[in-house]
């Protein structure tokens, strides 16, 4: 379930400043900018602004390309063209007009808040946060504490991930002018997480999510998460999930809140109610964890090789699939799991001997020893890996090197496995029989 609050910059933001007497669609006046235009009278951009109150966008952008050519010192005309484009999805392009319009206008306040959030949209969250650095500095033509507090949070947005200490003044900033805004609360509450202050953001989280706001509850569980509070997970979960029965992550979620509380049985039967668990890969990788760990073999095989169809460099995913098909005995279908998954991640270090089990049975003794050198690379030596060497060397009639790993075998096993220990005696009766 994917918790953390995505960046959602204001599309209010966009709204149109055109000529003082024209009207937005909802019959507000749109504020005149703060520069003049020198030319022409505002009749020019009166079509095209009517074409854009009724959401005419592309009609409106011809019109205006052709007025922005024989009146290019115009900034309203540079505006009007870089809203319409960004409502056709010409970003680039709309960008490139509001950089006009700020050009002409430099205290402009709503051109220079438009291409901040245009340039934030394309990505460009560098350059974002430069042009609302500034855009926070100016006056708007109306309203200034809402148009102010809309700058403050697009530009805390735009910091969110590079810096969130100075995204959190930006933030606060505009908390004080738009104090009941529950989405700049939220932006500072997880601000408050990224920055250190869980004890900050809690209450804020709390009062928002008992209030039915999800993005809140969705904080709160992500923070509950984070610090391993699992039964306030828990509870928090089962509200919204209450709330949002359909939602196949909250779902997933709990299952591995309840997993790591040790109810692994419950945390199954949740997943298995599911009316398509196998649908979502997360919640299909889930499902198949938990029957590994009831010993499902064959269920949990094949959810894993539906997941591994979709992701298939997933090193841990191939893993798991290996380890279920070896399970199974389906030793040369493991063995090739198991390899791709430490190919694809030599670090793998746990999946090298069950990757050496899956050779040994397949008679590829030579593979199996070359693995558990690797794996002794990064691991100490145990009894499986003493034995599974042994066994290879003796097969290969590597006799001096299989009685030695059987040696070493029954210094470690300590009677773990007598069934191996007693052949393990008596190989070594027989390969070794002056020791």
């Amino acid at each position: 379930m994917v918790l953390s609050r995505q960046l959602v910059l204001l599309a209010v933001a966009l709204a149109v400043p055109c000529a003082a007497q024209s009207t937005r669609p909802d019959g507000t006046k749109r504020p005149a900018p703060t520069h003049k235009p020198e030319a022409p009278a505002p009749d020019v951009l009166a079509p095209a602004e009517k074409l854009l109150e009724q959401q005419k966008y592309s009609e409106a952008e011809a019109q205006l390309l052709e007025i922005v050519k024989s009146q290019a010192s115009n900034p309203q005309a540079w505006f009007d063209l870089g809203f319409a484009q960004s409502q056709i999805g010409k970003n680039t392009e709309a960008i490139a007009a509001y950089r006009k319009a700020v050009e002409l206008g430099p205290k402009w306040f709503e051109a220079s808040l438009n291409l901040g959030v245009a340039l934030a949209s394309s990505g460009n969250l560098k350059e974002a946060a430069t042009v609302l650095s500034t855009t926070v500095t100016l006056k708007p033509s109306t309203n200034d504490k809402q148009g102010l507090s809309r700058a403050w949070f697009s530009l805390a947005e735009v910091l969110e991930d590079t810096a969130p200490a100075e995204a959190l003044k930006a933030s606060r900033k505009a908390a004080e002018m738009s104090p009941e805004d529950i989405d700049i609360a939220l932006l500072s509450a997880d601000l408050m997480v990224k920055t250190g202050d869980a004890a900050g953001a809690e209450p804020i989280y709390l009062r928002a999510a008992e209030a039915g706001n999800d993005r809140a509850a969705e904080g709160l569980i992500t923070l509950y998460l984070k610090q391993k509070r699992l039964t306030d997970a828990e509870t928090w979960l089962r509200k919204y999930l209450t709330k949002n029965p359909q939602s196949v992550p909250a779902q997933t979620q709990l299952a591995r809140v309840l997993e790591a509380q040790g109810k692994p049985k419950e945390a199954l039967a949740l997943l298995e109610a599911l009316p398509d668990a196998a649908g979502d890969a997360a919640s299909a990788r889930e499902l198949a964890n938990l029957y590994m760990q009831d010993k499902q073999y064959e269920p949990a095989a094949k959810l894993y090789q539906t997941v591994v169809a979709r992701t298939p460099r997933d090193p841990e995913l191939r893993w798991n699939y290996g380890s279920a098909l070896l399970h199974l005995h389906k030793y040369p279908e493991a063995q090739d799991e198991l390899l791709k998954a430490v190919n694809l991640k030599p670090g793998l270090a746990d999946a090298y001997y069950e990757l050496a089990v899956a050779a040994q049975q397949n008679k590829n003794y030579e593979m199996a020893i070359r693995v558990l050198d690797a794996r002794a690379k990064m691991l100490p030596e145990n009894a499986g890996s003493y034995w599974i060497r042994a066994v290879s060397f003796d097969s290969l009639h590597a006799h001096k090197q299989a009685a030695e790993n059987y040696r070493l075998f029954l210094s470690v096993d300590a009677g773990k496995l007598p069934d191996q220990e007693f052949q393990a005696r008596h190989r070594l009766i027989a390969i070794d029989p002056k020791r």
